[in-house]
């Protein structure tokens, strides 16, 4: 696991991308979290439990003033994405407790699929969610 024992010392999350599991990046420096890929793990709970470990200490023992989340995510099934919307509603808390956090969805021009669950992410939550098509 990325943590050591001293709170002070949190490092970088860095789980490098499978077929089946996107790259995600942590980032205590810029306080931003990146998923990049295919979001279909066997086990999704075990996959995002890093993930939500990470924020939690990242949140308590450095207070960021913001937190970006950058999702470029090519395929959810239903399992991860009920996983993703539980980790997004821990950042949720946070928004709803002064830190600024910012969601930014990037999609294909031909994905709708992704397309339309990014805006039904602007729908849910109180984040400020970004929608943004790359080529």
């Amino acid at each position: 696991m990325n943590f050591n024992n001293s709170t002070t010392n949190l490092l970088d999350l860095n789980l490098p991308a499978t077929s089946e599991t996107p790259e995600v990046k942590c980032f205590k420096d810029t306080a931003k979290i990146t998923l990049h890929g295919n979001l279909i793990p066997s086990d999704p709970q075990s996959f995002f439990a890093p993930i939500i470990r990470w924020l939690q200490v990242y949140s308590n023992n450095y207070k960021p003033q913001k937190i970006d989340i950058e999702l470029y995510l090519t395929y959810i099934n239903g399992c991860s994405e009920h996983h993703l919307v539980s980790f997004l509603k821990k950042a949720e808390e946070l928004l709803l407790k002064g830190t600024d956090v910012h969601i930014k969805c990037l999609y294909e021009p031909d994905d709708i699929d992704m397309m339309n669950w990014s805006k039904d992410l602007k729908l849910v939550f109180k984040i400020p969610v970004e929608l943004i098509e790359i080529n």
